[in-house]
């Protein structure tokens, strides 16, 4: 699903990806997953998201509101449009 030109980050879920999709090298502001089209499951270690597996950032995502504990302070909460729409 996609609106305003943007896709759902496939970490935390909000509506932050740009191009439909087509955005390589593309950080999501909110959780900090970078995009990674090299990785084929999703328990597979993504080499540019610090080994995580996009499950294990996920978990992470839940406990932290961000991809790792460290990477915080570079995360935003979402704004009011990058909600997912029901």
């Amino acid at each position: 699903m996609t609106y305003n030109n943007k896709a759902p980050c496939p970490c935390c879920g909000y509506m932050t990806i740009p191009n439909n999709v087509d955005a390589l090298a593309y950080i999501c502001p909110v959780c900090f997953w970078e995009i990674d089209f090299f990785v084929s499951s999703d328990d597979e270690p993504s080499d540019l998201n610090h080994g995580l597996s996009l499950n294990k950032a996920r978990e992470n995502y839940k406990l932290f509101k961000t991809i790792s504990w460290e990477l915080r302070k570079h995360c935003r909460p979402p704004n009011r449009n990058e909600y997912p729409a029901v």
